[in-house]
């Protein structure tokens, strides 16, 4: 019997350190409470907007203003090309540039933020879908 309860100590030792990793910080109670927000884009690319738009409309969480003053959140994306190569016919599907989204509030404090080595193009929804994901998961917690 002795022996049964170290291997099971020994079991939840060793397994509990890989179940710790898969946790993440919470998101900020503003996020979460959200209703509204707004899409800044400072990629120099529409299409970017343009996909984060249709993202979030597909998600169907949020309200999209047309103004940031109004908004609860701010969905921030940039992107740093400084040194980086020009996509054939400056092409953002092709694009080797990773963009920044950040989730900002009224103050312009960032609340949370991801960037992926992507394209562009699947980036963009790459990033709201990790957004997506996070606060669905703690809802789920809650």
């Amino acid at each position: 019997m002795k022996a049964a309860s170290i291997v099971a100590l020994a079991l939840v030792l060793v397994v509990s350190p890989i179940h710790a990793k898969d946790k993440l910080a919470p998101l900020p109670a503003s996020v979460m409470a959200a209703k509204t927000v707004y899409i800044d884009n400072q990629t120099g690319h529409a299409e970017i907007a343009d996909r984060a738009y249709d993202a979030l409309s597909k998600w169907g969480r949020f309200k999209i203003l047309k103004d940031a003053k109004d908004a609860d959140l701010v969905l921030r994306f940039t992107a740093n090309t400084n040194g980086r190569p020009t996509p054939p016919g400056n092409d953002i599907d092709v694009s080797p540039t990773p963009v920044v989204f950040s989730v900002r509030d009224q103050a312009n404090n960032e609340l949370w933020s991801v960037s992926k080595n992507k394209p562009l193009h699947s980036q963009t929804r790459l990033d709201i879908d990790e957004f997506k994901r996070r606060i669905e998961e703690q809802e789920k917690g809650n």
